[in-house]
């Protein structure tokens, strides 16, 4: 149990202290939350202009429910880019700075301190998505959507959810950047997990692939395709993530690391 507190007091130290994170952060709290608001106001200002035609093909549903299930297609799309990025720098720092050498000097095994990272970053990442959600029911308010009710909780859940999926989702990454020494390999895995994705969705299959799944169930491709997926697909994002997990955490511990 001590050494297990130590690797997480050790990665969570170095997470605290990432500028890497804290942009990624403030991007996604802040500024995931403000351009949800605008192109909610752009889409009910009933203006004629290229912006508000675009908001309003994007907006599903009215006030809360159409402002929000916004906010859930955001987060399947930012949330997915900026844990992705996160686990792919903290994995892949060790082999890019050159700080890998240091690991061995500690009384902790590498399969450990693996999953230390992957601890630290998805208790950010869910973190995260509950600012998120919170900044965006205060900015709801502000743009005159009124005081919460029900539905608009239920709809917040909602969104909360494709967050918290889509952040696991991201786990397969470390191990590409763990097998590519670098978080560009990773950041290539991302981009390349992105076009794969959209490819597979137009072809029909989205439903049934865990990274279109969740932005699907939002509305991204339409109320009926919304409704025809399933919780069996959408929890496939679980064992997408632990396999991310356990295969990362064992390439750790028996890959020949280079010390120098």
């Amino acid at each position: 149990m001590t050494a297990r507190w130590a690797a997480m007091e050790l990665e969570a130290l170095k997470f605290r202290r990432a500028p890497t994170v804290r942009v990624v952060s403030a991007l996604l709290a802040v500024g995931l939350p403000v351009l949800a608001a605008a192109l909610m106001s752009a889409a009910t200002s009933g203006g004629p202009g290229q912006l508000a035609v675009k908001a309003r093909a994007m907006v599903i549903g009215t006030g809360w429910e159409g402002y929000l299930g916004v906010v859930g297609m955001m987060l399947s799309v930012s949330v997915l880019l900026g844990v992705g990025f996160v686990v792919c720098w903290c994995f892949g720092r060790e082999f890019t700075d050159k700080t890998l050498a240091s690991l061995y000097a500690l009384p902790l095994g590498r399969a450990r301190i693996a999953y230390a990272k992957f601890a630290v970053t998805l208790a950010w990442a869910g973190a995260l998505c509950v600012v998120i959600m919170f900044v965006s029911l205060v900015a709801g308010v502000a743009i005159g959507l009124g005081i919460p009710d029900g539905a608009a909780l239920a709809m917040a859940t909602r969104a909360f959810s494709v967050g918290i999926l889509c952040a696991l989702l991201a786990s397969p990454l470390a191990l590409v950047a763990s097998m590519g020494r670098g978080y560009l390999p990773g950041i290539g895995g991302l981009i390349l997990l992105i076009v794969v994705t959209q490819l597979v969705t137009a072809f029909g299959g989205g439903a049934w692939f865990p990274y279109a799944a969740p932005g699907l169930w939002m509305g991204l491709g339409g109320r009926a395709a919304s409704q025809e997926v399933s919780a069996l697909q959408l929890v496939l994002a679980f064992p997408v993530s632990a396999f991310g997990v356990v295969a990362t955490g064992q390439w750790w511990k028996s890959a020949e690391l280079d010390r120098a």
